[in-house]
């Protein structure tokens, strides 16, 4: 099992959703952007296999089987091309037949979602 690094897990109230938050902090220099990028998927990925291979419900028994939000809250990041990668990820990850295949048959798991945000920290100037 790969471990995996969220920095929180939340729940609805109802503990009928469940979300695995990443944060993501910068400033990034321009050179480190595509380096950063890979990071950032190489965690996300990790995030769908811990909801799917059932970590999640291990450290977390009541989302078992209910629908999980992956959110990344970005921080004084390069916007464009992060936003850019978020889409592009968000919109194929779960494309990919293995991951298809493996959430359609997780017991683990309802289904999973992709969120970010997008915040600044530093003043700008």
């Amino acid at each position: 099992m790969t471990k995996v690094t969220v920095n929180f897990v939340t729940k609805s109230k109802d503990e009928s959703h469940w979300r695995m938050v990443l944060v993501e902090e910068g400033p990034w220099r321009a050179h480190e952007v595509e380096v950063q990028l890979r990071r950032i998927q190489d965690r996300l990925y990790t995030c769908i296999e811990a909801a799917i291979d059932g970590q999640l419900a291990e450290q977390f028994p009541a989302s078992r089987g209910k629908p999980v939000t992956i959110q990344v809250d970005f921080y004084d990041v390069p916007e464009e091309p992060v936003r850019a990668f978020f889409q592009r990820f968000s919109e194929r990850a779960l494309q990919q037949s293995s991951y298809s295949q493996a959430l359609e048959a997780s017991e683990f798991v309802e289904s999973i979602i992709f969120e970010a945000n997008y915040r600044k920290l530093t003043a700008s100037g």
